[in-house]
């Protein structure tokens, strides 16, 4: 499958992941080719303490699925509400802001010089509509760096569906967030309503953005 990007992991490396499709896709991945590339990698959760008894359920599973795949895995919790209030943050700014401070902290642990977080080609391409809805310039346009300082992101040419093939044709379980469904967050909206009469005119519409990009 083309369009992982490992050039851009060495050392140590250690791996965001929430428990969806996409983070366990990326685990996957850089597992894969640690050895035959000379890297090793951990993980690390965030555990947003938003969504009750289903946050408590992903962290457990991202819990059993590193001991499975013999990763050390690093885990961390807020009270992301709390937070909002306290800085007058929107709940996702907040939830973003103390997820990567936790990283950052956590790669200091593991002693990682890399962290890679999972940003797929529809990530792209929903940041890059969300960009042109609010007027962005050109930074805002060119979607999601690769790199950015000590984060990679090398699943950017992937797609979900390659996401979703990969995992399905070996049997690789993964959690659903419940919110990724509701309407009230500005990206969510892009993804149910707005990419799928993009994808009608142009099927490979996610690929096409981030060549534009």
């Amino acid at each position: 499958m083309s369009g992982f990007d490992y050039s851009l992991l060495g050392g140590h490396v250690l791996c965001a992941v929430s428990g969806g499709a996409v983070s366990v896709y990326l685990l996957c991945r850089c597992l894969e080719r640690a050895e035959e590339l000379g890297y090793t990698v951990s993980a690390a959760h965030y555990n947003h303490c938003l969504r009750g008894k289903e946050s408590e359920r992903d962290e457990r599973f991202v819990r059993e699925l590193c001991e499975k795949l013999g990763v050390e895995c690093f885990c961390g919790r807020g009270n992301v509400a709390a937070y909002a209030r306290e800085h007058g943050l929107g709940t996702e700014e907040a939830a973003r802001t103390m997820r990567y401070s936790f990283l950052e902290r956590a790669a200091n642990e593991a002693q990682a010089n890399t962290i890679a977080t999972a940003h797929s080609a529809d990530d792209n391409a929903e940041t890059m509509l969300f960009a042109l809805a609010r007027g962005s310039g050109l930074k805002g346009l060119a979607g999601i760096p690769p790199r950015r300082g000590n984060i990679v992101r090398p699943m950017l040419g992937i797609t979900r569906r390659e996401i979703e093939g990969y995992l399905s044709e070996r049997g690789i379980a993964h959690v659903e967030d419940s919110t990724n469904a509701q309407l009230d967050y500005s990206r969510n909206r892009i993804r149910a309503l707005v990419t799928p009469v993009l994808r009608e005119i142009n099927p490979n519409f996610a690929q096409a953005a981030h060549r534009a990009s």
